[in-house]
């Protein structure tokens, strides 16, 4: 008979079997996890049972997130400013951070947020690029001076990307993580596709693969790990549009070492950003 991973002593996923991650008794969790794609508020094609911050928050204490790192539906399409993103994160310190939205649409959100980026600190981590959503692609120039600004401070910036796509697939991506070698791209969705993911890993060495929607499709973690390597993967969820635990499950449970599921779940971010961000 099989032992499952979680019958397992002393594996990071009986750890979390036996005790789960407890955000309030940080010293008992065996690691910390960072969610590096995240979301906030409403959107207007699906309903989410929790997606303004208090809610969001206890979820994440109750799922042993260390760290959110989200960019707000509302920035994103412009109906929100970052300045105001930054007084959500104030209000939860411990576990909120953002990504400066960068609408195409909005040349002139654009400019102002970009000067304003030291005051949204200690919060904020990098910026948002959704050209999928926004019908503009990667390599146009409407995002040229978001991203001069990420190249010059070597910040990282989150792209939604999906296979196939014309806006942010992987010929536009190739071309953008060639053009901006200082900037560290985290790859959203890795595609969905481990084989357009290793594609790209193959010709870049600033891409890091974010695993939203990934763990509940059969063997693509272990398809990644193996092809991209664990040390260029980071875990993300796209919180409230998928859970938390269903994603963390997902690592616990893939056939992957030990070493590689922190890797994924805290240690390649700590190496990026350190232990105290």
């Amino acid at each position: 008979m099989v032992t499952s991973v979680w019958n397992k002593p002393g594996t990071i996923a009986n750890a979390f079997w036996e005790r789960g991650w407890d955000f309030e008794a940080p010293e008992t969790a065996p690691l910390p996890v960072y969610d590096m794609h995240g979301h906030m508020g409403s959107h207007n094609a699906i309903y989410f049972a929790r997606c303004d911050a208090p809610e969001m928050v206890k979820h994440l204490k109750r799922s042993g997130i260390r760290r959110l790192v989200f960019s707000h539906h509302h920035a994103l399409w412009g109906e929100f400013r970052n300045a105001q993103v930054r007084d959500i994160c104030s209000q939860f310190p411990d576990v909120l951070r953002f990504y400066v939205a960068i609408n195409p649409h909005r040349p002139q959100y654009i400019e102002e947020d970009l000067k304003l980026y030291d005051s949204f600190k200690p919060y904020v981590v990098g910026l948002k690029i959704l050209a999928g959503y926004h019908k503009v692609v990667v390599t146009d120039k409407r995002y040229e001076k978001a991203m001069e600004f990420a190249a010059e401070r070597k910040l990282p910036v989150l792209f939604h990307t999906w296979n196939g796509c014309p806006f942010n697939g992987l010929d536009p991506m190739t071309q953008l993580c060639k053009r901006y070698p200082t900037v560290t791209f985290f790859i959203g969705h890795s595609f969905s596709n481990w084989q357009a993911a290793k594609k790209l890993a193959d010709q870049t060495e600033n891409t890091y693969f974010e695993l939203t929607s990934l763990p509940g499709q059969y063997g693509m973690i272990e398809h990644l790990v193996q092809e991209v390597g664990s040390k260029r993967i980071i875990f993300g969820t796209d919180m409230p549009w998928f859970d938390e635990f269903q994603h963390i499950g997902g690592i616990l449970s893939a056939e992957i070492s030990d070493e590689a599921k922190k890797d994924i779940l805290c240690g390649n971010i700590e190496r990026l950003l350190g232990k105290d961000w």
